[in-house]
């Protein structure tokens, strides 16, 4: 009877989306950080910043930064990072 009670308190949907949603954030950073890198090495900060963002909206942005950025220091400056 215990291991069901937890087994009903345990959103298995939830759980599904929220997973979705982080793998969907971590591909977008990757996507940004793979175009920041055509334009030079970049910086540590940016990487973090970038990889440990989970607002899609704020990664779709970036995204769109990235790919129109001439360069590194041109994507920090539109993006504040």
């Amino acid at each position: 009877q215990m291991l069901f009670d937890s087994f009903e308190a345990y959103d298995v949907q939830e759980t599904r989306r929220i997973s979705r949603a982080e793998g969907k954030a971590e591909g977008k950073a990757e996507d940004i950080l793979e175009l920041l890198s055509e334009l030079g090495a970049v910086p540590k900060d940016i990487q973090d910043a970038v990889m440990e963002t989970q607002d899609l909206e704020a990664l779709k942005d970036w995204l769109k930064t990235a790919a129109k950025a001439g360069s590194i220091e041109e994507f920090r400056a539109k993006t504040g990072l």
